[in-house]
């Protein structure tokens, strides 16, 4: 098991898309977190700084941020990342 922290940045503007889109996971993305070893990920959201923070338990040698180019990953919103 390995442990990762990550922090990513919210474009200003995609405040409100970004609560509707985490508001709740969606399965497929669910599934291939899981698929890929990834478990225990959660991701804190600063109003303030527009900073998101992410923690995450792995399995294997992949992450969630190798997971970055699949297509269910991109309908998830990437483009309000920076």
């Amino acid at each position: 098991m390995k442990r990762e922290a990550f922090k990513m940045f919210l474009k200003p503007g995609f405040e409100q898309e970004y609560k509707k889109r985490h508001a709740a996971i969606w399965p497929e993305l669910k599934k291939m977190l899981s698929d890929g070893g990834v478990y225990d990920y959660s991701i804190y959201w600063d109003e303030e700084t527009n900073i998101l923070f992410a923690c995450q338990k792995t399995k294997g040698d992949e992450s969630s941020q190798d997971m970055g180019n699949n297509p269910i990953v991109q309908n998830g919103g990437t483009i309000w990342l920076t």
